[in-house]
């Protein structure tokens, strides 16, 4: 890309501007923030001296080319920021079609934005952190909003800037890789939108570029002295660590990038000693992760402390993870986008699976040791809420210039101290995990799928039977009876050709009134006898203004695995006196007695299904005790 030459007006060193959308250079001989003036370079102005840039560990220099969708582009200058928590760059790149955009770094990637329109964009005061908006058709979540400094500069800028001068930022999330800046200047309206994505080094640029990144993030630890004692520090990730604690006086230093040390706190207090020592590696979930930290956290609910501890994992391919001991119990944990979770009340979607809340606090530092890529101190405190779908767990973290959410699964702690050789035995895991996998789920899902199974063989063989044993009338005997005499009836003789179940039907027009049926069925070679009962009875009335009524004037009783041969039924009869409407006097009651041989009975089938049902059931309660202690430790304890 050809470029036009102009003099420094400071040194009257050679600038060059390359884009013609370049509005600003930094001058390489005097480090002077160059601006034009009007449409040309022959006027040019020095906006302001920029300092040295801070070396973040950049495989990146001006110059560098690289492709995106087919399209190339040329790195020619670059921005350094920096809110308090350290500097990153955003580098300004030209690309072949003369559009211009932003190349920047973060965790280990790099997002490529370009200007966007605006369509009733909030200001400063209405982007809250976790608010959501609409751009583009999609929706984003505000992650981060914050102040920052332009702090060095080299190269060109497609603006003219002031060295030392601050802007307002909010950072956006949306679906997928998707991310947005909204720049708001000095003030608190919008001056520009930015739209983009996250993406890898490989997916922007050459072998290269790829083989600087390598050879940055695989240099050997860096040895620095503790100003508070004297002892040795290493850093694991110089390139990135922002916070390290000293091993022999555990002080608390502030580091930056590596380049030297700076005593925070001299009387550090000693955090829990770790279960995984720091500096060790080991392969965790099919990857290589090294120990660069141990955090000792906690919440107090009524006065009574909830603690736990976090472990900063780092692995060359990702970046940064974290492993979760809480009562000995072990989740592994990966940041997510903010802008694919979708908060509904008491729960959150994610990825089309739906999170319940479980509990929500305010967490607190309480110690630390190792080395951190932020600056951490005892004491920090961000709101936290959890939301659970065993085994995962999605998190929300939220301080008043940044929200963040990590996805977390929980793994079994001997896999934990295995993947890291731990030889000391740990203690046994307390109570329910909040991601814990039911370990009655599985047995409980199986004896349902059984039962299940079963269930319907029995329905079908229950309805073959009943199709099989379709029944007939073998007696349909009438009687007129009293009750009060208790006199002995007896039926006419019957055959029954087979073994089977009889059904025995009683019928009298009682009125408010009960008749009982001592019965026999009587086997007449033998003279062996089947006892049996029938009782009716029918009452009704009126009460409170309301009709009533209970029991009926039928009556059914069966007789089960009744031999083949001839029958004759015998009945007597017991009641009170039943009288006549008309005259008050006795009279008899009709009674109509029915037989039907080969009756399928349907309690015998209810009795089996409710047999095969007691084993799911039971595996049920089982699997409702272990939900119940899990939640009993949630804002939802009932």
């Amino acid at each position: 890309m050809a470029g036009r030459v102009a003099n420094c007006p400071n040194c009257g060193g050679g600038v060059e501007f390359r884009a013609g959308t370049s509005l600003l250079t930094v001058c390489p001989y005097c480090s002077s923030a160059v601006a034009r003036v009007g449409g040309d370079i022959t006027h040019l102005e020095v906006t302001g001296q920029v300092a040295p840039l801070a070396d973040v560990g950049s495989p990146l220099r001006v110059g560098t080319r690289g492709t995106l969708r087919n399209r190339s582009f040329v790195l020619l200058g670059r921005a350094q920021y920096d809110y308090g928590a350290g500097p990153w760059n955003e580098w300004y790149a030209a690309f072949d079609d003369g559009r211009w955009g932003w190349v920047a770094e973060a965790e280990g990637r790099v997002i490529i934005s370009f200007e966007a329109p605006m369509d009733d964009p909030p200001s400063f005061a209405q982007a809250d952190v976790g608010s959501h908006l609409r751009l583009s058709d999609h929706r984003f979540t505000v992650v981060e909003r914050r102040q920052a400094s332009l702090i060095s500069a080299e190269g060109e800028l497609p603006f003219p800037v002031t060295p030392g001068g601050s802007f307002r930022y909010c950072d956006l999330e949306g679906p997928g890789r998707a991310f947005g800046t909204l720049d708001f200047g000095e003030g608190d309206e919008v001056q520009h939108l930015y739209l983009g994505e996250r993406l890898d080094y490989a997916d922007a640029f050459e072998a290269d570029v790829l083989h600087a990144l390598r050879e940055i993030q695989a240099q050997a630890a860096v040895g620095l002295n503790c100003p508070n004692c004297g002892a040795g520090i290493e850093l694991k990730a110089p390139d990135a660590a922002m916070r390290v604690t000293c091993g022999r006086c555990d002080a608390l230093l502030d580091c930056t990038r590596g380049s030297e040390l700076f005593l925070l706190q001299a009387a550090q207090p000693p955090a829990t000693p770790p279960r995984l020592p720091l500096g060790e590696s080991g392969r965790l979930l099919g990857r290589d992760y090294t120990v660069l930290g141990h955090l000792v956290r906690s919440v107090t609910v009524d006065g009574v402390r909830y603690p736990w501890e976090e472990y900063l994992l780092h692995a060359r391919e990702v970046g940064y993870r974290w492993l979760v001991d809480a009562n000995g119990h072990w989740t592994f944990v990966e940041p997510v986008n903010a802008g694919e979770v979708i908060e509904t009340g008491r729960s959150v979607r994610y990825q089309r699976q739906s999170f319940r809340h479980f509990t929500s606090g305010a967490a607190r530092v309480d110690g630390l040791r190792g080395e951190f890529y932020w600056k951490v101190q005892v004491g920090e405190l961000v709101a936290t809420a959890d939301y659970v779908q065993p085994p995962f767990v999605l998190s929300k973290e939220r301080a008043a210039d940044e929200v963040t959410w990590s996805k977390g699964v929980y793994v079994e702690p001997e896999i934990v101290r295995s993947a890291f050789s731990v030889k000391t035995p740990w203690r046994k895991p307390r109570g329910v995990a909040p991601s814990q996998p039911n370990p009655h789920r599985a047995p409980l899902r199986t004896t349902l799928r059984a039962a299940v199974a079963f269930s319907v063989a029995l329905v079908v063989l229950a309805l073959g039977f009943a199709f099989w044993q379709n029944g007939r009338t073998v007696v349909d005997a009438q009687f007129e009876v009293d009750p009060a005499q208790k006199q002995l009836v007896s039926t006419e003789p019957f055959e029954l050709t087979r073994l089977g179940s009889l059904a025995l039907r009683a019928t009298a027009p009682v009125d408010n009134a009960w008749l009982y049926l001592a019965g026999q069925l009587v086997h007449l070679p033998t003279e062996e006898v089947i006892p049996f009962g029938i009782e009716v009875s029918y009452y009704h009335g009126v009460s409170g203004g309301e009709r009533w009524a209970e029991g009926g004037r039928s009556r059914t009783v069966y007789l089960g695995e009744v031999p083949a041969g001839r029958y004759v039924i015998r009945l007597r009869p017991s009641g009170p006196p039943v009288r006549s409407a008309r005259t008050g006097g006795a009279r008899e009651l009709p009674l109509r007695i029915e037989a039907q041989s080969r009756v399928f009975m349907t309690s015998h089938a209810f009795g089996f299904l409710v047999l095969l049902w007691l084993w799911p059931l039971l595996h049920g309660a089982i699997y409702l005790g272990f939900e119940k202690r899990r939640w009993a430790e949630s804002d939802h304890a009932e």
